[in-house]
């Protein structure tokens, strides 16, 4: 991706020209922005494609009253594109149809005419971009991981451990796709990345270095000792080095079991704890969610499926990856129209990890989707009710709820234990699933002491 593509849709060409002269100069980590104009809704659908644009800025009322929301519909529901970030103008604030925006369009922003100026113009923008990149940064680490694993199982060692290093790659610059990595691989001191055919006098490699950071990794796999160096142009944090060690590490475990099972946990552990690391919330809370959640489900009569729900149950908030900042970590309570923006990260969790041919991604789409659902219909993005709700989403529903409420946030601080858990039971049946509140009783003592071990 080397630009991002806007388009606008509005039938007013003093807005084009308001919109454009306002955000034509936007680069975000040195991508321009590429701008393109229509007028109509009409001219909108001979235009667009799905997945081509980073950003949609549509007017409400064009050549019908409610041509926004079909620009809205074709792009959400017609052609099922879910990546797109969209901005709703209006000058008719009165002729926006709040409920069914928010519950049915996943409309990102929202901009009153009258309001309108350069400054809020750029900010809607950027943001935007930004949570566009990351959607787009995650869902190519998630194929990348998907890739790894099916393929330990038809590749030699060395061809594994070449993509390995292409993954962590990946990994590193969807925190910061501005970061310059080099990487050299060693086989029993034998050099097999990059390949010799690499020609060291090309253009490439006579342009001055921007590496200022190199790390070591080694590992024993199949009698061999391995051996990685990475080259960074930034300092790398232990998470990212934790990330490295457990690719090799599992890589070692792959060739011993004939499930991938614990690699796969461990990989998904990595990727949910990069997004809980941009919402600022601790690694440790996907441990923790995860580890009540095996416990729940033991108990709920899951069994062999447990550790299968213990691993997708950490991915159930990896769509706050297109959440904004200013509203994943906003220091307070959320306003009616920012909280609707927070409740899609279940639609974006479910449609970044759909159509896996991985079990794990496949329940972790589900219980991303569903976790917000609640016992009595009250819930989101659906309002599925009872056993409407996928009994392994209601399980982690209860997870991470109690671990949320007894653990500090940007929003607010820790309750108190008793509290927290006297809450937890005030909604069995209303909330939550009363035979999981009963197993969260009798669990209770072992979810405490799961605290305890993985405190932050």
């Amino acid at each position: 991706m080397d630009k991002f593509l806007v388009l606008i849709v509005d039938d007013s060409k003093t807005v084009h020209n308001q919109i454009t002269k306002a955000i034509k100069n936007i680069t975000l980590e040195n991508k321009p922005i590429e701008i393109e104009s229509v007028y109509s809704y009409r001219e909108f659908k001979s235009v667009y494609e799905p997945n081509k644009y980073a950003l949609v800025i549509t007017d409400l009322v064009m050549e019908t009253e409610d041509s926004g929301i079909n620009v809205i519909n074709h792009i959400r529901h017609t052609v099922n594109d879910t990546k797109t970030r969209i901005v709703l103008m209006t000058a008719n604030p009165e002729k926006v149809p709040q409920e069914l925006l928010i519950r049915d369009y996943d409309v990102n922003s929202y901009i009153e005419k009258r309001s309108m100026n350069d400054f809020l113009l750029k900010l809607t923008v950027i943001s935007l971009l930004k949570t566009y990149k990351d959607i787009i940064a995650f869902e190519k680490a998630i194929n990348s991981i998907e890739h790894v694993i099916q393929s330990s199982k038809e590749m030699n060692l060395e061809e594994l451990l070449i993509e390995i290093f292409f993954q962590v790659r990946s990994f590193l610059t969807l925190k910061s796709s501005n970061i310059e990595i080099e990487g050299q691989i060693y086989l029993d001191d034998h050099k097999i990345f990059p390949p010799k055919t690499v020609n060291q006098t090309s253009k490439i490699h006579q342009k001055k270095s921007v590496i200022s950071f190199g790390y070591l990794f080694e590992e024993e796999i199949l009698g061999k000792h391995v051996k990685i160096i990475i080259g960074s142009s930034k300092q790398l944090s232990d998470i990212d080095k934790d990330y490295v060690k457990a690719l090799l590490s599992n890589l070692k475990q792959s060739y011993f079991y004939t499930q991938l099972m614990d690699i796969e946990n461990e990989l998904v552990y990595r990727l949910a704890n990069l997004v809980e690391t941009r919402s600022e919330e601790t690694g440790e809370h996907v441990k923790r969610v995860s580890e009540v959640c095996y416990l729940l489900a033991l108990d709920f009569g899951f069994d062999k499926d447990s550790s299968l729900i213990k691993g997708a149950s950490g991915l159930h908030d990896v769509g706050k990856v297109g959440i904004p900042d200013h509203i994943l970590n906003k220091p307070g309570k959320l306003s009616d129209q920012e909280f609707s923006v927070m409740k899609e990260h279940t639609l974006i969790g479910f449609e970044l990890l759909k159509n896996s041919r991985l079990r794990l991604f496949e329940l972790g789409a589900l219980i991303a989707l569903q976790h917000h659902e609640r016992w009595d219909g009250t819930g989101y993005p659906y309002g599925l009710k009872g056993e409407e709700i996928a009994p392994e989403a209601r399980i982690v529903q209860v997870a991470d709820v109690f671990e949320a409420l007894t653990h500090n946030r940007c929003y607010r601080p820790a309750w108190p234990i008793d509290k927290a858990i006297e809450y937890m039971y005030d909604m069995s049946g209303k909330q939550f699933d009363p035979k999981v509140i009963e197993i969260f009783k009798k669990r209770l003592w072992d979810i405490l002491d799961i605290f305890k071990k993985f405190k932050d």
